[in-house]
């Protein structure tokens, strides 16, 4: 779970404009957060009135269908952020050609 919200924190505030970091970590932190008692009011009814088993059965159906979307999306997604990265710096378009010219400035080895 650290790893998931460290990862989630990271991307969201590297995607952002400066200007719009704070109103997107807002978002992410009422998203994040502040539904999570709505999720344990909807499973504690729901085990109330149909019992723990069923309630995690489907919890944990509703979470893999989750999954399965995300995983379906993240193609795009990462279509998406490349241009960000790039436009930031984090991913060099051209890190082969740089590589490529460092070594050709060396001089030969004997």
């Amino acid at each position: 779970m650290m790893m998931q919200t460290a990862g989630s924190n990271t991307i969201l505030q590297t995607l952002s404009n400066d200007d719009m970091r704070g109103r997107v970590m807002s978002f992410y932190t009422v998203a994040f957060r502040g539904m999570a008692p709505f999720g344990s009011l909807w499973a504690g009814t729901f085990a109330d009135n149909f019992g723990a088993p069923l309630t995690v059965l489907i919890s944990g159906i509703v979470c893999l269908g989750a999954g399965i979307l995300f995983f379906k999306n993240l193609k795009i997604i990462r279509i998406a952020a490349k241009p960000i990265y790039q436009q930031k710096g984090l991913i060099p378009e051209a890190a082969k050609g740089v590589q490529v010219a460092s070594n050709l400035s060396l001089p030969p080895e004997n």
